[in-house]
């Protein structure tokens, strides 16, 4: 059970917008409200992860080890915002850390309520996957023009990699997907 204003943050999460009230209702009952201070990690890299967590105020690193102990910041998070996605709903470990900049509140939705959810209130589970899949959607594309604009800049100073090189590898990595 959560209180009252954790419920209310999560229920206005603009990642959310398209989903009803009632099905927010039912993530929110499946929650568990927590805190963290500055400098916790609430996801680690390579480690099993069992929940998906809501951001519902403070800060929060998201950063990956590239070896000898050297860590790369690949964003901040700033709540609202919803980490976990990719290692919760596969059997992979996460490809990145996520450390609390600032002292944190969180809602976290863990495998046995997601599984609870799932069973009892399909739609609810269907339109939290769905919103998930959305912000999974936007950092895609996010990544992609990061991507795209690096290797635009890149290409004409260097003469490496064209942007229709780019073109290319995108077109093979979805083709191989496909198959």
């Amino acid at each position: 059970m959560i209180d009252s204003e954790a419920a209310e943050r999560f229920m206005n999460a603009p990642w959310l917008g398209d989903v009803s009230a009632e099905c927010k209702r039912a993530i929110a009952a499946a929650l568990d409200e927590g805190r963290a201070t500055a400098g916790a990690v609430l996801l680690e890299q390579g480690q099993p992860n069992d929940h998906l967590t809501f951001l519902i105020e403070g800060k929060a690193d998201l950063e990956r080890s590239i070896g000898h102990g050297r860590r790369e910041l690949i964003t901040v998070l700033s709540a609202p915002a919803v980490f976990g996605t990719t290692s919760f709903f596969q059997p992979k470990p996460p490809t990145a850390t996520v450390r609390a900049v600032t002292d944190v509140w969180m809602l976290t939705l863990y495998h046995p309520a997601h599984e609870r959810l799932r069973l009892e209130n399909p739609r609810a589970a269907e339109s939290l996957a769905v919103a998930v899949v959305r912000v999974l959607s936007e950092r895609f594309d996010l990544i992609d023009g990061l991507f795209s604009e690096f290797i635009a800049h890149h290409s004409a100073q260097n003469n490496q990699a064209t942007p229709s090189e780019w073109s290319d590898f995108r077109a093979r990595l979805f083709d191989e997907r496909a198959v």
